[in-house]
């Protein structure tokens, strides 16, 4: 890089431009060395010898964050999906907030994060496999950084089930039908349900069966 780059207090020489077609990167020589993509390069007009105004300087540096933002997500995602609140959330311990929020909606605009997707495969997971209910699932869906409108979509399928027959097989893996007539063993089998997110209603109804 020259020297002579900065050119004044506000005016910027850009020095050299090395490109990487397969990689789709340019390192822009600009008072330091800017990795950008080629696409912004090219919105930008960037061709060595150009002298930027400090507003295009500044664009260049926030093209230089964007793409190190969008490297550190999509390295987030080789390890799993993430919803878009938990996305920001890890994007925002090495980045600003902003630069973090507007990488995040650019994943969803590509489809790269679509928490809707997202929360009905973990609803399908927590409900067949672990058999949770209704309220359990509603609660990891919330830790899992889903917003409201989202897992209300995903919930109110299972919040209209019967999960009687569900409930029912539970309870008959842990404990012995006999027993389950004895009120204590009752009473803590209902807790243990409820741990599990089934309504006080749903259980007494399955509980009562044994009586």
């Amino acid at each position: 890089m020259s020297p002579d780059s900065r050119m004044g207090s506000d005016i910027y020489l850009v020095s050299a431009i090395s490109r990487d077609e397969e990689r789709h990167e340019a390192v822009v020589e600009c008072c330091g060395r800017h990795r950008i993509t080629i696409l912004e390069c090219d919105r930008m007009d960037l061709q060595e010898g150009k002298v930027l105004s400090e507003d295009q300087f500044d664009r260049l540096i926030h093209a230089e964050q964007w793409l190190s933002c969008i490297q550190k997500a999509l390295t987030h995602l080789d390890y799993g999906d993430l919803s878009r609140r938990r996305m920001i959330e890890k994007l925002r311990r090495v980045f600003p907030a902003d630069l973090a929020t507007e990488v995040a909606d650019y994943l969803v605009e590509k489809g790269y994060i679509d928490d809707l997707s997202l929360a009905r495969r973990y609803a399908e997971n927590y409900y067949e496999v672990r058999g949770y209910g209704p309220l359990k699932i509603k609660s990891e869906l919330f830790g899992k950084g889903f917003d409201s409108q989202v897992i209300g979509k995903v919930i109110t399928p299972y919040v209209r089930m019967d999960h009687s027959e569900r409930i029912t097989n539970l309870l008959l893996k842990k404990y012995d039908e006999e027993n389950l007539k004895d009120p204590a063993v009752a009473k803590k089998a209902s807790a243990w349900l409820s741990r599990y997110g089934y309504t006080w209603s749903d259980i007494s109804q399955v509980l009562d069966a044994f009586q």
